[in-house]
């Protein structure tokens, strides 16, 4: 039967570096998975996250005297719309016309998905694209987001400071919340596995995260077709 998944596709993936501001040859790679699943009748929503480009817009504006969060999100937010609109084009083979942003998450109108792929761009300012992505879900009536980021799994604690942190394969909400310090917001550009704002709205619509290396796309494909793979299940 055929499926509707919801995506995130961390910034990090798609924009890495100062050198790969936008990765094409990842997104090709990523558009051929997908179609082998579109020419079976699955659906992708695909929410696009700002990566180095939006850390380099948001410097520039830090640098500059800018410290309103709330424009500095608006920042985050738009840059997020530039990587999804060039997500788009280079998907353009399956991908709908037009980006979904700003407040097309918050109105009543159902998403259409034509021709196998929709991508969306940021939101509202105060949270990253892992909020967007719900509010996509939500209206698809999808329980589960697969996040695709740039590390392979939710660990006990931040690898990069704990060298003895252990990958968890299924956790719960609170268990993550906990494991991240109980955060009650979202810094532009902090880069979470899952941000707090997005955490607290899953665990109440009950809502499941899957926590993958966005790179590594057989694995993600095991995803897809439901065999085990490597990463973690957030939920309950």
């Amino acid at each position: 039967m055929p499926q509707t998944y919801v995506l995130k596709l961390g910034g990090s993936i798609i924009s890495p570096d100062p050198e790969c501001l936008f990765d094409f040859p990842f997104a090709k790679k990523l558009k051929n998975i997908l179609g082998e699943f579109i020419q079976k009748g699955d659906k992708f929503f695909i929410t696009v996250g700002g990566g180095h480009l939006m850390r380099k817009y948001r410097d520039l504006a830090m640098a500059n005297g800018l410290t309103d969060q709330t424009d500095l999100h608006w920042i985050g937010a738009t840059v997020n719309v530039l990587n999804a609109e060039v997500v788009r084009v280079s998907m353009q083979e399956f991908a709908d016309a037009g980006v979904y942003k700003y407040e097309d998450y918050y109105d009543d109108k159902a998403i259409k998905i034509s021709k196998g792929i929709k991508v969306g761009g940021g939101g509202r300012p105060g949270h990253s694209g892992d909020v967007d992505s719900i509010l996509a879900g939500k209206k698809l009536k999808a329980t589960t987001i697969i996040s695709l980021k740039n590390v392979d799994a939710v660990y006990t604690a931040d690898p990069k400071l704990f060298p003895d942190a252990t990958p968890l394969e299924k956790i719960t909400w609170k268990e993550y919340l906990d494991i991240i310090g109980n955060p009650t917001e979202h810094t532009p550009g902090a880069n979470y596995p899952i941000d707090p704002i997005a955490s607290h709205l899953a665990m109440e619509n009950g809502l499941k995260f899957i926590v993958i290396a966005g790179r590594d796309l057989e694995n993600f494909k095991k995803v897809l077709l439901g065999e085990k793979f490597v990463g973690t299940v957030v939920e309950g």
